[in-house]
């Protein structure tokens, strides 16, 4: 008789099986960015990619670059919250 999994982690397996979940993280945090920075950092995000827990963010407004490379750990933090896990060690701001 076989023993009944759970779909959660049947799709969870599934992902760490093709290795999805780093990307599957990556289109969560993007649809989640506007609610995790509020709309004015969102409005002038150009360019959000992670890799390896590293988020790299691309920003057009030049004194906001500036303000978020100081808010940096602030940023991690919520968004690990978010997550309710750590997602993201580190961030680079260009």
């Amino acid at each position: 008789m076989k023993k009944e999994k759970n779909i959660k982690d049947v799709i969870d397996a599934m992902y760490e099986k093709y290795r999805m979940t780093q990307k599957i993280t990556e289109v969560k945090l993007v649809q989640a960015w506007a609610e995790i920075t509020g709309p004015l950092i969102s409005k002038h995000t150009t360019e959000i990619k992670m890799l390896n827990k590293t988020l790299y963010v691309k920003f057009d407004n030049a004194p906001l670059k500036n303000e978020m490379m100081y808010r940096r750990q602030s940023l991690i933090d919520a968004i690990n919250r978010a997550f309710g896990q750590i997602v993201v060690e580190k961030i680079f701001i260009k």
